[in-house]
């Protein structure tokens, strides 16, 4: 493996596992057609302070969630703090399901309410076609205490990425859709991790993965020899014969 190190990045927080709950469109009745599942790194600052960004790469499929699934949405990039008051978030959208640049930029504003984190911005509703407002309920899940986690690029820099990687908790998630318009199929694998043998990984769904799943497996084994020394961020890693970056990586409740 090639262990080429640079400068690491200074990171604050913690990486984070959240579900959405249910979302709503122009006031209705809140609804949950899918299961989704969003995968957060640490932030380069305080993640209430504007400018702060975080690499994140979020998975919706249908209901129920069996391997036959569908993708009802997929998307993966960094998100930026737009403002602290109200606390509102802008999520680039550097590979998308549903094609790059196919709309106005995602934003919303979040708050709390009776322990769930409240969503709320104009966005596509896909039954109608139209920019409607919207609200979301996200949860955020328990990460298990001393376990790896990793978020990879496909490049140096996020917005020129064709594939991204997350791995956290029991959770491993890897989304890929090519730059070029003439090959821009979505490529998407999502793994759960029951122990941390190569038995114990349970392929929850995958789609167009032919190359993409040996690479999270890659990914996955990789973390399993680290022995105590996380990747550092920054670092240029070998997964087969791709290059990858390493953007967050550590032991969840622990130090880098």
């Amino acid at each position: 493996m090639n262990n080429s190190k640079h400068q690491p990045l200074r990171l604050y927080g913690a990486p984070s596992i959240t579900t959405r709950k249910n979302i709503t469109w122009n006031g209705g009745q809140p609804f949950e057609d899918s299961d989704v599942l969003v995968l957060s790194s640490r932030s380069t600052s305080d993640p209430s302070s504007k400018d702060s960004t975080q690499l994140y790469l979020d998975l919706r499929l249908s209901k129920p969630l069996v391997p036959d699934s569908t993708i009802t949405w997929g998307f993966a990039g960094v998100r930026v703090t737009l403002s602290s008051t109200p606390l509102r978030f802008r999520w680039g959208h550097y590979i998308d399901s549903r094609g790059r640049d196919s709309g106005p930029p995602d934003e919303g504003t979040m708050t709390s309410y009776d322990g769930e984190e409240v969503e709320t911005g104009i966005g596509l509703n896909p039954k109608t076609g139209e920019q409607e407002q919207y609200e979301e309920r996200w949860a955020d899940q328990p990460v298990t205490p001393a376990t790896p986690f990793a978020f990879l690029t496909s490049s140096r820099e996020p917005h020129e990425s064709a594939g991204f990687i997350a791995i956290l908790g029991e959770h491993a998630l890897a989304l890929r859709q090519e730059q070029s318009p003439n090959d821009a199929i979505f490529q998407a694998v999502r793994i759960r991790i029951l122990n941390s043998s190569s038995s114990g990984r349970d392929v929850v769904f995958k789609q167009n993965a032919d190359i993409l799943h040996p690479l999270l497996e890659a990914a996955l084994s990789a973390i399993e020899q680290w022995n105590g020394t996380p990747w550092q961020c920054g670092q240029e890693i070998a997964l087969q014969d791709d290059r990858w970056i390493v953007w967050d990586a550590g032991v969840a409740g622990g130090s880098v």
